[in-house]
């Protein structure tokens, strides 16, 4: 599984002076607010499903987001294997509820240039440990699996060179080989947000109600997507997927144009405009008259 926040930049004064319903983020399109909504994707190889949205309030804090998400999962019978979260949710309470409830999961950690030099040295990834103490002297010290792993870039897909260090913290048994390896599979969440751009209908509308629908909307149609191309899209091959999917078959953008074309044939289309009232003096001054 893997828990991300997706935010929709908003626009305009608060509908509700009284009831925050806006997180404060970094600049986008112009603002620094949005509504944010938290999403739980299935991590499955070569694809992703997305299995749970829910709004989440300015103040809602990332682990009733965590718990929301994952009771979501188990209510619709889901068998949890492991949690891959983001930087975002590296904090001591979301780390010590989920070993609390024996849950595996993997996160990178939030460091600054100098706690870097702490953790990036040497020529070979590693295993250490790390204690992670409360911020509010609640809780007992926690103490966690730190993996380092060390890559080398050899500048033929980024253009770049050297060596580069990804810092995980895990709870539960994972490897060195295989930690990066499967954190990597969350990457594609943030592809598939751009791509969600797509399907989301334009709207000036500042109701989160009506931006939550949306969203969900867009999602669903980026689940069909992906099941469709698994049906029609899909050919077997040798490795240990046993499949592969191709993508040039099925685009997002040539789905959303066919249920386009099939909500026209469906509710029908408007091919003509009329305006039965006088226009404007303004626009009658100008010349303008009707046909």
């Amino acid at each position: 599984m893997a828990i991300d926040f997706h935010d929709r930049p908003y626009y305009g004064r608060p509908a509700d002076p009284n009831r925050r319903q806006v997180v404060k983020t970094k600049e986008e399109r112009g603002a620094h607010r949005a509504h944010r909504f938290a999403s739980l994707s299935i991590l499955l190889p070569r694809y992703r499903l997305i299995a749970s949205l829910r709004f989440h309030p300015h103040n809602g804090g990332t682990l009733p987001a965590v718990q929301k998400a994952l009771h979501d999962f188990r209510q619709a019978g889901g068998q949890l294997r492991a949690v891959f979260l983001d930087r975002g949710f590296y904090n001591y309470a979301v780390l010590a509820w989920l070993r609390a409830q024996g849950i595996p999961a993997v996160v990178p950690l939030r460091l600054g240039s100098r706690q870097r030099k702490k953790w990036e040295h040497g020529q070979r990834s590693y295993t250490t440990t790390h204690v992670l103490k409360d911020s509010k002297g609640r809780g007992p010290p926690l103490e966690l699996t730190i993996h380092v792993v060390v890559r080398y870039q050899g500048g033929k897909k980024w253009g770049k060179h050297g060596g580069q260090y990804l810092i995980y913290a895990a709870l539960g048994k994972f490897s060195l080989k295989e930690i990066a390896d499967r954190y990597r599979g969350r990457f594609g969440i943030e592809s598939s947000y751009r791509i969600l751009g797509q399907a989301l209908a334009r709207t000036s509308s500042r109701s989160p109600s009506l931006r939550l629908l949306q969203v969900g909307v867009g999602m669903l149609l980026q689940n069909e997507w992906i099941i469709l191309k698994l049906l029609y899209a899909s050919e077997g091959r040798q490795g240990p997927v046993g499949f592969r999917i191709r993508e040039e078959l099925l685009r997002f953008e040539d789905l959303l144009q066919m249920l386009g074309r099939a909500v026209g044939y469906r509710l029908g289309n408007c091919c003509r405009l009329e305006n039965r009232r006088r226009l404007p003096v303004r626009l009658r001054r100008q010349g303008i008259t009707l046909l």
